[in-house]
């Protein structure tokens, strides 16, 4: 190798495609060169141009899928917490980062809440109050109740009209709703959450953002807890 011509890095190729997709070389949504082509041109490897193309990918502006050629993407907040999204249970594991994701969740959430209950506008407050509605009326469905529970506590976030914890929500809230065990007491469990889910809704109403907040936390940290495995029991002998 040449020392005063070092081969490029994949840093260097991914800023060199993403500088042309910014500028237009390359348009939105059309397929970025083929690998051969990128290998000519840096003159690298391919090891290298596929580093550069995950590299892209974790920075929203390449979209890589099996079978398909690479396609130049416009950034959004969605596409890049979609690749940090799925490395998270990996480089945690599976228990650590659900219990990671609820710390999340209940830090947003509390503070969503207060928010809710200083700031919401009438109809704001209607919007917590029919997701609500919504969750009262599948109590018997666990699936459709599941549904109405990521959307009461989204109609809560979405208050705060901040796009970077929305999708933070979005991406990770509704996959913990919907990861959560079945329970053989379902109806009961729905029965909780919706008191709690009422109590909630009347704290916001009411324009009282400490009783709110106690409540959300309490309601979050009882439905993480609730959410456990149970230990195995070991018979004595």
């Amino acid at each position: 190798m040449d020392i005063n011509n070092p081969r490029p890095t994949a840093d260097t190729v991914a800023e060199a495609l993403i500088d042309e997709i910014r500028n237009g070389s390359i348009e939105y949504g059309t397929a970025l060169p083929p690998e051969r082509q990128l290998c000519e041109r840096f003159a690298t490897s391919r090891p290298t141009i596929r580093a550069a193309l995950v590299k892209m990918q974790a920075r929203g502006f390449a979209s890589l899928e099996t079978s398909k050629r690479p396609r130049a993407m416009k950034p959004s907040i969605s596409s890049i917490f979609q690749t940090t999204g799925e490395n998270l249970q990996d480089l945690l594991g599976r228990t650590n980062s659900h219990a990671y994701l609820e710390q999340v969740r209940q830090f947003i959430e509390v503070g969503a809440v207060r928010s809710a209950a200083q700031d919401a506008t009438n109809l704001q407050v209607a919007h917590i109050h029919a997701a609500l509605e919504q969750g009262f009326a599948a109590l018997k469905d666990d699936i459709a109740f599941g549904k109405a529970d990521a959307a009461f506590h989204r109609a809560i976030v979405s208050v705060v009209q901040n796009p970077i914890i929305l999708e933070l929500h979005d991406r990770f809230v509704y996959r913990l709703v919907a990861s959560r065990p079945t329970a053989e007491n379902q109806l009961e469990r729905n029965q909780v959450s919706y008191e709690e889910h009422r109590q909630i809704y009347e704290a916001i109403a009411e324009n009282d953002p400490q009783r709110a907040m106690a409540v959300m936390d309490t309601h979050l940290a009882r439905s993480f807890r609730a959410g456990l495995s149970k230990p195995g029991v070991v018979a004595l002998k």
